[in-house]
């Protein structure tokens, strides 16, 4: 498992400056939102919709960052093997009120790769980036690269995260 944790830009005043809605307890960011120059290069992983029905069917509320009715294009990345999720935002209120639910938003994930790489030999990895809200303005960025299994100790290491106000 690797586990890669770096300061990241701050969420709410980039949503703002791309037209976006402001993520709160838990959203999925584009791709590129960090680096994006404007809103239409913004890109979704090919994983976002299937996240987001596996998430509705938990009953898992996504505070969704695009405006209603809009769609953002979507990337499929062909190099990486393995399954490659989106970027997923995590607010400092889920993470404190409701650890429970960040432990089953990736628990429902966890699960669905274990179904999806049933059959296939060889490595089963996985990458997803979590963006955690640390403090007021303060924000963190995990990336996570490894077995399907190292998905059920997220929640963990983003609470070890966590502390930085």
């Amino acid at each position: 498992m690797n586990v890669q944790i770096s300061n990241y830009i701050d969420v709410k005043k980039r949503a703002v400056e791309l037209g976006l809605n402001e993520p709160k307890d838990l959203s999925i960011l584009p791709r590129n939102f960090d680096t994006a120059k404007l809103r239409d290069e913004l890109l979704y992983e090919s994983s976002t919709p299937t996240v987001r029905v596996l998430w509705k069917q938990a009953g898992i509320n996504e505070t969704k960052t695009e405006k209603q009715g809009e769609k953002l294009p979507q990337i499929s990345e062909k190099e990486f093997t393995g399954w490659l999720g989106p970027t997923i935002f995590i607010g400092a209120s889920l993470l404190s009120q409701n650890p429970a639910a960040v432990s089953v938003a990736f628990g429902v994930i966890s699960n669905y790769l274990t179904d999806w790489f049933k059959g296939i030999v060889g490595d089963k990895k996985a990458r997803l980036d979590i963006v955690i809200e640390t403090g007021r303005n303060k924000y963190k960025r995990v990336h996570y690269e490894g077995d399907v299994d190292g998905l059920k100790e997220l929640p963990k290491i983003l609470h070890e995260v966590r502390p930085d106000e």
